[in-house]
């Protein structure tokens, strides 16, 4: 409840803020349109908006979900092999250096203008920050429970599951709340590149038109879609960690 009435006074801060730009600098309706216009056409298009937003999530989620795949295979290869992890990451490096911009039309040459494009280039910017943080997790492992697990003649992928994966789910949760930006981010890019359906197109096709109540109001959802992916995943890792706080709470 706490939350939700803090939520209600920032939307209201910022319904106030923007009245007031608008009136203090004289700001006419063709170059930023009223709050209260945006809400007016966010409710009368909002089969259309829930409709694009779909598309834009869906290609998010599903590229995500491939991204974290591909990042948790690399990861346990490149955590029992260094000669694996010295091998391919500076390919994978040289991948994700590539823009997304540039890349968008050569996936498309592949994929088509469908939603297979908007996956590959969310798998593209989403898997880097996933192995990194996963990475980062399994070296920030209790070096204690490490030892006692090599006492017990445990192999090496046994102490990854049991020790290393867990103390890797705080890094693994920040790696997401990044790529689930990202993978938003991405999937409205691809759409701008390819022309196909999803947020990014119609944020397009709105300031073509000049149809800005329109423009803000899916720049407003994208931005909502964000704040939920991060609350969601916030969410998620509160319940998945919730053993290390309870192991932390006596010691405290």
């Amino acid at each position: 409840m706490r939350r939700a009435l803090i939520l209600l006074l920032i939307l209201a801060l910022l319904w106030l803020g923007w009245e007031a730009v608008l009136v203090i600098f004289e700001i006419p309706a063709w170059m930023l349109p009223t709050p209260r216009g945006v809400a007016e056409e966010a409710v009368r298009s909002w089969r259309i908006l829930v409709g694009q937003a779909a598309f834009t999530l869906s290609a998010a989620v599903l590229g995500l979900a491939a991204a974290l795949a591909f990042a948790a295979f690399f990861s346990v290869v490149f955590a029992l092999s260094r000669l694996a992890e010295r091998a391919a990451m500076p390919a994978l490096i040289i991948a994700r250096s590539a823009p997304a911009a540039a890349i968008a039309p050569l996936i498309m040459l592949f994929t088509g203008r469908g939603i297979a494009t908007s996956i590959v280039v969310v798998v593209l910017v989403g898997f880097f920050p996933l192995l990194v943080n996963l990475l980062r997790g399994y070296a920030a492992a209790d070096r204690n429970a490490i030892e006692l697990m090599h006492v017990h003649g445990a192999s090496p992928l046994r102490t990854l599951v049991t020790v290393r994966l867990p103390y890797a789910l705080p890094f693994l949760f920040a790696g997401l709340r990044v790529a689930s930006a990202a993978a938003l981010l991405g999937a409205m890019l691809s759409e701008w590149m390819t022309g196909s359906d999803g947020l990014g197109q119609l944020i397009l096709d709105a300031a073509e038109l000049r149809e800005l109540e329109l423009l803000w109001a899916a720049v407003l959802l994208s931005v909502a879609m964000a704040l939920m992916a991060f609350g969601a995943t916030t969410m998620a890792e509160a319940r998945a960690t919730r053993w290390r706080q309870a192991s932390v709470a006596p010691g405290l």
